[in-house]
């Protein structure tokens, strides 16, 4: 996007890196989730919504997400572990080594890679994009991210969820260490600024341009654009 070099990075175990089947590779067993199970998770349809008929499911109202492919959304989950967060962690600071200075965007369950990463490479990061991060970083290690602007990016339907208002103040409790230690963190609640009915997949969403467009003004506004 607007000139951007982007490089889309697969954890272990996920798209092109595939997974090993193997104990001795990724200990564990792995999660599977349902069809029906993004549909509340998500906060793309009402809760006890999901049908298997898609003329009956009941989405949340005004919700951003395109319903007519929702069927094709879930087909691309794919099984994950909850033993490979080191792997992971390990592989993205490599990357880092290779490829940056840069910001590094995430999302969801990648708060804490993209938080934690940026802790171990301070030098090499120039911003932190967390789109509803669901991990976060070292609150030890707060400090580590002072000079490191970082921008968080909540979508809408939090408060009518059982367990996003409690991610949303880990993300936010860990923002206000960082800003205790100096740091710059800036919080946007999607609906507050007239963003409304955004899913916990903001970027498929219909509206995820004006998302996107809103942190490409704050990647401006931080002096970081070409």
């Amino acid at each position: 996007m607007r000139a951007w070099s982007v490089y889309n990075s697969d954890a272990v175990e996920r798209g092109l890196s595939g997974w090993a089947m193997y104990p001795d590779v990724i200990p564990g067993e792995p999660v599977f989730l349902t069809a029906a199970n993004p549909f509340e998770r998500f906060r793309i349809g009402a809760s006890g919504g999901y049908d298997g008929d898609p003329a009956k499911r009941k989405y949340l109202p005004g919700n951003q997400f395109p319903a007519e492919g929702y069927d094709n959304f879930v087909k691309q989950i794919v099984p994950r572990w909850t033993s490979t967060d080191q792997m992971i962690i390990d592989a993205y600071i490599a990357e880092v080594d290779k490829v940056c200075p840069c910001v590094i965007a995430f999302h969801s369950q990648s708060g804490q890679f993209g938080f934690k990463v940026a802790q171990a490479r301070p030098d090499k990061v120039k911003a932190l994009i967390a789109v509803e991060p669901a991990g976060i970083g070292d609150p030890a290690k707060a400090a580590a991210l002072k000079d490191i602007p970082v921008l968080m990016v909540f979508g809408d339907y939090i408060e009518q969820d059982a367990r996003w208002p409690a991610i949303r103040k880990t993300a936010t409790d860990f923002g206000d260490k960082i800003t205790a230690a100096g740091g710059s963190v800036e919080v946007v609640n999607l609906p507050a600024v007239g963003i409304k009915g955004n899913s916990h997949m903001i970027m498929l969403d219909k509206n995820n341009l004006s998302v996107a467009q809103l942190i490409q003004d704050w990647l401006a506004k931080k002096g970081l654009t070409k």
